[in-house]
């Protein structure tokens, strides 16, 4: 969905790209609006299909694969599992983690979220759910799959994927075109426009210990006593009962919020980050979610973790949000019926976050982790600053922090909270 509202406002640059005089796209001026000549500069994603069931056939891949850009971060035991966007699941043996070791990669077209139960693995492969037996992490075998269940990964780059294909790569050309413009119409909006949709929509074809597991606070996916819960959609959270890990079974999609984006579990609620807040569902009956509070802010993208006691919301703009808002808010959540606002801090552009005991981390901005003590939430304390290239998300666990970056997988040794210790560092290629 995100690269689909990419492709909506990569549209509208194209209109506004259109208005001669403040971006100088025309070749000739306001002033004499007769025919003339508008110049565009845009890129036609070409996708590179395979076949599903070959894709599916063909789950164990190379594990030395180099990372090209990393997203989700999934913990169980003494592994990470981490994704690689719309490519597959990274496996690091983290047992020495000043020595983590790559041992396997999960080849999943579409990926972009993990959840683990026991031995079994649930990963997203564009609009299917995947349940992944990984008792043998290098002869992993699929168990079952859900197909159509996330609507909204149908879509990509302007393509609608088909039942029988999945996209395993794009091929990006930067194209020119030159357009006849008769008269001003007043916004300088062209007559017409090149045909996006039309152009990129042509295939190229190609055969080219614990029961489960800690996902970080961007998570779409999370797990609690034998229930998947999921964003199917960007305003649908869906239940699928686990209780046979190996054929899951969905048995709840509603509408639960407008534009979700995360999902936080805590005992039994769960909180979904959105757009415009936070809202809070009972799992009292866990096949049947209900409402019991929210917790509205401005338009932002919003990661939210809890304590159970507070809940702890960034919202950063500048991207596909919108909105404007760069902030930390402590919200209290004793009342789940009536969250109250405590305190907002000002940020650069915070992200994800996670908490250990009184410390909280925060990601903000392109260069740090911020260290908090979270003793009292209406006054947090900075201890200290992390620097890395590009932190999106974190883990602590066990007195280790994972820090996800645009750089690659950092960790830390936070024992001495006064004398935090890097450990090692995996870089994206």
């Amino acid at each position: 969905m995100r690269k689909h509202n990419r492709l909506i406002l990569f549209i509208l640059g194209l209109l506004v790209c259109s208005i001669p005089t403040f971006l100088g796209c025309s070749k000739k001026s306001l002033t004499n609006p007769g025919p003339h000549e508008v110049t565009y500069s845009y890129t036609i994603y070409t996708p590179v299909l395979q076949l599903k069931q070959l894709a599916l056939d063909s789950l164990n891949g190379d594990p030395a694969k180099s990372i090209d850009s990393v997203g989700k971060i999934y913990i169980k035991g003494n592994y990470i599992f981490l994704n690689e966007v719309d490519k597959g699941i990274h496996v690091i043996d983290n047992t020495d983690p000043s020595r983590p070791k790559q041992t396997a990669f999960l080849r999943i077209p579409g990926n972009q979220d993990i959840a683990i139960e026991g031995n079994t693995l649930f990963a997203d492969m564009y609009s299917d759910l995947l349940a992944i037996d990984i008792s043998d992490l290098h002869q992993v075998r699929l168990s079952s799959r859900l197909p159509g269940l996330f609507s909204d990964r149908q879509f990509e780059n302007g393509y609608v994927m088909d039942s029988n294909h999945v996209v395993v790569d794009w091929i990006m050309k930067d194209t020119t075109a030159t357009h006849m413009q008769y008269g001003y119409t007043g916004r300088g909006a062209p007559i017409s426009t090149p045909d996006l949709y039309a152009a990129s929509s042509i295939p190229s074809a190609s055969n080219s210990s614990a029961v489960t597991g800690t996902a970080a606070s961007s998570a779409k996916m999370v797990l609690i006593n034998q229930y998947l819960y999921a964003i199917t959609e960007m305003h649908h959270l869906g239940a699928i009962d686990i209780h046979d890990p190996q054929a899951p079974v969905q048995v709840f999609d509603q509408f639960a919020g407008y534009d979700l984006e995360t999902i936080f579990p805590f005992q039994d609620k769960l909180f979904l980050g959105s757009d415009i807040g936070t809202f809070i569902y009972d799992l009292s009956n866990p096949a049947i979610p209900s409402e019991t509070g929210e917790f509205t802010h401005g338009t932002a993208c919003d990661p939210v973790i809890t304590d159970g006691s507070f809940a702890y919301v960034t919202l950063h703009a500048g991207t596909y949000c919108g909105g404007s808002s760069n902030e930390l808010d402590v919200v209290n959540v004793e009342n789940l019926e009536a969250p109250t606002l405590v305190r907002s801090y000002r940020m650069i552009s915070p992200q994800g976050l996670t908490k250990d005991g009184n410390i909280l981390f925060v990601c903000d901005g392109a260069s740090y982790v911020k260290v908090y003590d979270a003793t009292n939430p209406a006054s947090l304390r900075l201890l200290t600053l992390i620097r890395n290239t590009g932190p999106f998300d974190v883990i602590a666990a066990n007195n280790i922090l994972m820090v996800v970056a645009t750089g690659g997988l950092y960790q830390y040794d936070y024992s001495d909270i006064n004398h935090i210790k890097a450990l090692s560092f995996f870089a994206t290629k």
